[in-house]
């Protein structure tokens, strides 16, 4: 008798060991400098896609400032310099640019670009989820914000190994996020995403 409440004990211990939440896991590791990096731009400033709304101001000249919408061809149309191509630049590399182009019509300008509106920044989520696929950030978004977006994990998705690999450089980092654990309000594993992120539910 006393050998079968033990390994009773035994199995039961097991089963609430294996229910159990886990921790944030995080793991790096580095990649080849010379790797292309497809989700960062030469400097820390954001990067311009398609979609994207920006406000460009130039100093003492307000009729040539304004708001612009970056156009799926990735051009912008400002007075004066007309069409501009600014997909691929950073907000720094644009201003630069602009400084350039408005030389021929105005002394000394300094241009300002503020980001208004950010509509080409994806993160890729894949797995067991409803609706895998690309989705854009809409702003501090984390990783229940957007598996909830996704239709939520399926009845046979790994729960509580939710990946989000992200790359900086040549460093790669891995959060491994119990999804249970973000639900029953452990926040510091629901990771705020950034552009490029991949997502992978098992």
């Amino acid at each position: 008798m006393k050998k079968i409440k033990y390994f009773s004990f035994i199995l039961i211990s097991a089963l609430l060991a294996s229910c159990a939440t886990k921790e944030l896991r995080v793991a790096e590791y580095r990649v080849s400098a010379d790797t292309p990096d497809p989700t960062k731009a030469p400097d820390e400033y954001y990067v311009l896609g398609p979609g994207d709304s920006l406000n460009i101001q130039l100093w003492r000249e307000p009729t040539l400032s304004g708001a612009v919408k970056v156009r799926p061809d990735g051009f912008i149309t400002l007075p004066l310099v007309n069409e501009v191509q600014v997909t691929g630049l950073t907000t720094a590399e644009l201003r630069k640019q602009l400084e350039s182009k408005f030389k021929e019509f105005v002394r000394d300008p300094i241009a300002i670009v503020r980001v208004e509106g950010i509509a080409s920044s994806e993160v890729f989520l894949v797995g067991q989820v409803t609706k895998p696929g690309a989705y854009l950030l809409t702003g501090n978004d984390t990783v229940l914000q957007l598996i909830t977006r996704a239709g939520g994990p399926t009845i046979f998705a790994q729960r509580r190994d939710i990946k989000t690999v992200r790359r900086t450089g040549d460093k790669v980092t891995e959060y491994v996020s119990d999804y249970d654990a973000i639900v029953a309000g452990d926040l510091k594993q629901d990771i705020i995403l950034r552009p490029g992120d991949r997502i992978i539910v098992p």
